[in-house]
């Protein structure tokens, strides 16, 4: 017996209504991930808007008595820049010693430096460190030292800054 003249033909409906089911939840998945990548395209949006604080670090040194040194300085920022706060520490300063420091902006391009505030250290300080507020500025900030009394000390400085 070969089989010859046999129809057997396949009933398919049941697997076409089984098709039809899944072919449904894929596109209701992939509207539902349509709507997934527009909000994870909108947090990263916010995300990548979000500053980011960073931080730069040196010392100078009181070499020249009653000369001013450029402690700080961001001198020509290439927009809108949001420094927030600079330390210097006074691990090396002692009793004899008079500093002051003196945070500068400018307000307008390649203009004149304006002095903002000015802190007078003299004799051993109550902390460690000195803490300078620094404000947002588009042409450019520093911050100077100037020793007015004792020795040429070190001073080491860290700058809180966002980008």
């Amino acid at each position: 017996m070969s089989g010859e003249g046999v129809s057997n033909p396949a009933d398919l409906a049941g697997v076409t209504a089984s098709l039809a089911t899944i072919l449904a939840v894929v596109q209701d998945t992939n509207a539902d991930l349509v709507v997934v990548d527009a909000n994870v395209d909108d947090i990263l949006a916010v995300t990548n808007a979000l500053p980011t604080l960073t931080t730069a670090l040196g010392s100078a040194t009181t070499t020249v008595l009653n000369t001013e040194y450029n402690l700080y300085i961001n001198n020509t920022p290439l927009g809108v820049y949001k420094p927030i706060l600079l330390k210097v520490w006074m691990l090396n300063h002692t009793a004899t010693e008079t500093i002051v420091l003196r945070p500068y902006y400018r307000l307008t391009n390649a203009g004149v430096w304006v002095e903002q505030d000015e802190v007078t250290v003299a004799g051993l300080p109550a902390e460690e460190e000195i803490d300078i507020e620094l404000a947002p500025t588009r042409w450019g900030v520093r911050v100077t030292i100037e020793r007015t009394a004792g020795t040429a000390r070190e001073y080491p400085w860290e700058v809180f800054y966002e980008i």
